[in-house]
């Protein structure tokens, strides 16, 4: 695996006969301990077969390691066991393996495998992908299950039907442009619920700086996996060693953590001082926390919980809206069904507002789909199990770093049968007429938004922004492919972008007006002209 680059190889040369004796020292060590603690002398899962001191790190792709996982399942079983330079690491390729263990003993599948690279170097160890179990990862769900449980999230309707309708306005003016409109409105949503900004130009600085943040430690791949965080020792070298790129990356990162989290924080809090600051989260919260001598109670659990809103909510939110739009032109009759149920229940009269989606289980159906045909985080943030444990006659040692494929899920043919088509259908039952969900196939939001006590606690707004996203621009618009100058459609790019988040590469469709009347309903038209 490519951790650095060949222009510090000299460097490393008088680094590597000391890492070898760590990690050998630490292999011996962990034999010991895990032999003691397995009086039974169970087995540990099955996997392929490493390398002495390496284990299998040298098996393990840079790019979409899901393949590999998944690939390892098939011939392993659904729980494969892996070492990464001596850690033990655990992959649940099933749904009912990460049920089992991360849901329904939730309790000591909950840690968080250390990130020291990120969390502690990178200066993002306020984000609850990061943060340990304890008073500041409890105080922070406690806020945000409070503003966006599946009640609550019913007060941001307006706000989310608006800039879907936005989103819809922008694409009609220049359609050639729909994935950076798309990024603009999901970010502009977000930064108006968590602090009131109001940004309407991808240009704006605020977007810059908030685009900028989340980007910024994309080129790690998966938190946790890197050999600093292996061996947190690493990181008192001179990040120089790991080459200039990797340098410059770190500060980046340091610069995006502040950015995106007290920055804007401060500024909202000088506004509510100020007595100017517009209704959001974080005016809110700095209201009802304020103390008689100046300051705000539990002050730093609430600035990271709102920066959590948007480090985790506006990238994946973008990402399954742009594969919406992808789908939609890819599978023509789908898009058609999709759009005749809206037209039944519309009848061109008004467009869609968030208290149709029960009325619209077609689309709901789509929506399901599209989660589960390109997974936004096709390979789960790591969990951390926290004390040994049993499952299916193996031993699982504590400390292990715990990862849930969520790819492998997603495509299992015995939850989705014949996985690789684009099949809403398969969510669906019709009896004598009446299309419903299905409740005995597995929702792939359940898998999407991960697992037990780490699971995303901003889901409900995340569905809703997606959900009105699609309705709206269905009503609107025919999502069609491009063509050349022959008339030959032109078919995108299905390779996608692979980080933390997986992304489509960028596309052009051809977004055409479906009507005059929805577009007057949009306000793009003037009535009559």
């Amino acid at each position: 695996m490519p951790f650095y680059s060949a222009s510090v190889s000299d460097a490393l040369a008088y680094l590597l006969p000391a890492l070898i004796t760590v990690i050998l020292v630490h292999q011996l060590s962990r034999l010991a301990k895990t032999k003691s603690r397995n009086p039974l002398g169970l087995p540990l899962p099955a996997g392929p077969k490493g390398l002495p001191l390496l284990g299998n790190i040298h098996q393990v792709p840079v790019k979409d390691s899901w393949l590999k996982f998944t690939e390892w399942g098939g011939i392993y079983g659904e729980v494969i066991g892996l070492t990464l330079l001596g850690k033990n690491v655990i992959v649940l390729n099933s749904y009912k393996a990460a049920d089992d263990l991360l849901n329904k003993r939730g309790a000591i599948y909950s840690g968080r495998s250390p990130a020291p690279l990120m969390a502690d170097y990178g200066g993002w160890y306020y984000n609850m992908v990061f943060v340990p179990m304890g008073d500041f990862m409890h105080g922070q769900r406690r806020i945000l299950n409070h503003f966006f449980n599946a009640s609550a999230v019913r007060k941001y309707s307006e706000v989310l039907t608006e800039k879907a309708r936005s989103l819809a306005r922008f694409t009609y003016s220049k359609p050639e442009r729909f994935q950076g409109f798309n990024r603009l409105h999901v970010t502009a949503t977000v930064l108006k619920i968590a602090y009131g900004f109001k940004v309407t130009s991808e240009d704006d600085p605020i977007m810059k700086e908030a685009e900028a943040s989340i980007t910024s430690g994309s080129f790690l791949g998966t938190p946790g996996t890197h050999p600093i965080d292996l061996f947190p020792i690493l990181g008192k070298l001179p990040f120089w060693i790991w080459g200039r790129k990797f340098a410059d990356g770190v500060k980046a990162m340091q610069q995006g953590a502040y950015n995106v989290g007290l920055k804007p924080f401060r500024f909202v809090k000088q506004q509510t001082a100020a007595g100017v600051a517009p209704p959001s989260m974080a005016s809110e919260l700095i209201e009802s926390h304020s103390l008689p001598d100046g300051t705000i109670k539990d002050e730093e659990i609430i600035w990271a919980a709102i920066a959590h809103l948007y480090f985790a909510g506006s990238d994946t939110t973008v990402s399954a809206v742009d594969t919406f739009a992808l789908a939609m032109m890819l599978h023509p009759q789908i898009q058609r069904k999709a759009q005749q149920e809206l037209d039944d229940l519309l009848r061109g009269e008004r467009l869609p507002d968030l208290s149709d989606r029960e009325s619209l289980p077609y689309l709901e159906a789509v929506l399901r789909e599209i989660l589960r045909w390109k997974p936004v985080t096709p390979l789960g943030i790591p969990h951390r199990l926290d004390q040994d444990d049993i499952y299916n006659d193996t031993f699982l040692p504590a400390g292990s770093m715990v990862l849930y494929n969520a790819y492998a899920m997603s495509f299992d043919p015995k939850q989705f049968p014949d996985p690789f088509t684009f099949n809403p259908d398969r969510f669906l039952t019709d009896s004598q007429g009446s299309v419903s969900l299905r409740a005995d196939v597995l929702n792939p939001e359940d898998i999407a938004f991960g697992f037990g006590r780490r699971k995303c606690p901003g889901r409900h707004l995340a569905s809703e922004a997606l959900w009105i996203n699609m309705a709206t621009i269905l009503t609107v618009f025919d999502i069609r492919l491009i063509k050349d100058q022959s008339g030959n459609d032109i078919l995108p790019d299905m390779d996608y972008h692979t980080h933390l988040v997986s992304h489509p590469k960028p596309y052009k469709g051809d977004f055409v007006s479906r009507s005059s009347s929805a577009l007057e309903l949009l306000g793009v038209l003037q009535i009559g002209s």
